[in-house]
């Protein structure tokens, strides 16, 4: 099969409607309300139940949410006492799919999730419903390739750790031949897509946004330490490592790390060797309300990871109004004004990370930059009638 649209098949657009399928609601769900208030939405089939999302009255959500629950359950268990993340979040996406496929929508653009939407495009290519992969990662033997010296350093297998059955990688496979269309919130990915050999024209760029209202722009630069904010899934990938190592590098006397997100048993030696001056504090997953809250009291945010397609909290911060450093594999780079509201590094440079942390540390300040959803829904709709028209 060709990961092209066929050319034998007429496909009937709507250029003006989208559909959502996903598990959970990640980005699309925020893009989903946002096209929703400009009349652009079709349906959204989510894997979380309504009474969790609390959509706005008239918004057309179909939920299939009993896996989801099951899933989210046992994550509540410590890391040693439940299955592996990644073949629970595979088990949860299988029967996502097979529902949704069951509730297509009649017209229009139809997008799914890498992992969860094979049956789902298998049924919208019988009723010529035109199709879009909406890559919330980038290439999963790229993104491994890129972490696997990570989990080597810290004398793990990721083969053992994370292993990665023939069955899904063809699952992988046959969801990107079947795709019309590629979207994407970052060249990063765009460019790992095109390295894959998909046609650069087929491919649409949308960066994420942040919702202005929870993540409201702070009124000034918090006074007090010079406080560094990590947040996402304290995990290898996330190269937090070479966080703790800039922080041993340099004077980093009275400085703050705040660490936010699930911890894992794969970085508990990074942080149980760490030496230096500054305070370290793990403080474990947060709403987003809380996070938003912190991120106003923070100096800077650092994201060093190994392999990020885009980032979330990277718009989160600069939403709010946070500087952010982030390294040259984050996606979310494309939307940094270097020296000015960031600036990224190479990954893997301690010294370089340090360097640019004490630049920081002497030009605090509030960014003004602004990202709400209603301009990533703009950016979707100017991207499909493009392409559409090509």
């Amino acid at each position: 099969m060709d990961a092209c649209p066929n050319a034998e098949r007429k496909v009937a657009v709507v250029k003006e409607r989208h559909s959502f399928a996903a598990t959970n609601p990640c980005h699309v769900y925020d893009l989903a309300l946002a096209l929703g208030e400009m009349g652009a939405l079709g349906t959204y089939l989510s894997g979380y139940p309504r009474w969790r999302l609390r959509p706005p009255a008239g918004f057309p959500l179909r939920s299939r949410s009993w896996r989801t629950l099951v899933t989210y359950g046992l994550q509540r268990f410590p890391e040693f006492l439940r299955p592996a993340d990644d073949a629970v979040f595979r088990w949860q996406d299988r029967g996502f799919d097979k529902a949704a496929s069951a509730l297509l929508p009649e017209e229009g653009f139809l997008h799914g999730l890498p992992g969860q939407c094979r049956a789902l495009f298998r049924a919208a290519r019988q009723r010529s419903l035109p199709t879009v992969l909406n890559h919330a990662m980038g290439p999963l033997e790229q993104q491994r390739k890129l972490v696997a010296p990570e989990y080597e350093r810290a004398g793990l297998s990721l083969e053992k750790q994370v292993p990665l059955p023939a069955h899904y990688l063809d699952r992988l496979q046959e969801e990107r031949e079947l795709a019309d269309w590629h979207c994407v919130a970052s060249t990063v990915v765009r460019d790992q897509l095109v390295a894959d050999g998909m046609p650069r024209e087929k491919i649409w760029v949308v960066p994420y946004g942040a919702d202005g209202r929870l993540f409201a722009k702070r009124d000034c630069v918090p006074k007090g330490p010079f406080r560094i904010c990590f947040a996402g899934r304290q995990s290898l990938r996330k190269g937090i490592h070479y966080l703790l190592q800039a922080l041993k590098e340099t004077d980093s006397t009275g400085w703050e790390l705040h660490c936010f997100g699930m911890t894992f048993r794969e970085t508990a030696a990074d942080f149980a060797s760490y030496g230096g001056r500054a305070t370290v504090r793990q403080r474990g997953s947060v709403a987003q309300a809380e996070l938003a809250k912190e991120l106003r009291q923070m100096d800077v945010l650092v994201l060093p990871s190994a392999e990020e397609a885009f980032g979330l909290v990277v718009v989160q911060a600069l939403q709010v109004g946070v500087p952010c450093i982030v390294s040259e594999r984050v996606g979310a780079k494309d939307l940094l004004r270097e020296g000015e509201t960031g600036e990224v590094v190479p990954f893997g440079n301690p010294a370089a990370l340090a360097d640019a942390l004490r630049r920081w540390a002497r030009q605090r300040r509030t960014v003004p930059d602004a990202f709400p959803w209603t301009q990533s829904a703009e950016k979707l709709l100017e991207e499909a009638q493009a392409h559409d028209e090509r």
